[in-house]
């Protein structure tokens, strides 16, 4: 067997090894898991933070007409130019601000509360889950 072919072998058996170890081992990382988010917030911590909470639907203005969060706003990036305005009127630094949108596979939450940090809202969160986390969990209690 030539050197080339037994360094082939070895580097095959290296790579079948590792790949049957990273399968298996109790500790191996999740690379299909998204990371961690600083600014994602689950429906538990908006309800254990002190004070107010301003709802903000990044949702099309069709969705948030149908049905939505008591109290929120309709903030999106179709009438950022119209709502934003009054997202400021309604803002209150004391309170905590979560956005949200669909699902949990939904980007639009985490674009607006980017572009409210981005526009001086320094503690803008975007809700893990969504509006179905938020529906599915008001429809069980009385």
């Amino acid at each position: 067997m030539t050197g080339s072919r037994e360094a082939g072998l070895i580097l095959l058996a290296a790579v079948v090894l590792a790949g049957a170890t990273a399968a298996i081992h109790p500790n191996r990382p999740s690379f299909l898991a998204a990371p961690d988010d600083p600014n994602e917030i689950t429906l538990a911590q908006t309800s254990s933070q002190a004070g107010k909470t301003l709802w903000v639907d990044a949702r099309p203005e069709s969705d948030f007409a149908g049905d939505h969060i008591p109290g929120a706003i309709s903030l999106n990036f179709d009438n950022w130019p119209e709502q934003f305005p009054k997202f400021l009127d309604r803002y209150d630094p004391a309170e905590q601000v979560v956005v949200y949108c669909s699902a949990d596979s939904c980007q639009l939450s985490r674009e607006i509360a980017a572009k409210l940090r981005a526009s001086g809202v320094a503690d803008a969160r975007f809700l893990k889950g969504g509006w179905e986390a938020w529906r599915k969990d008001h429809s069980s209690k009385p």
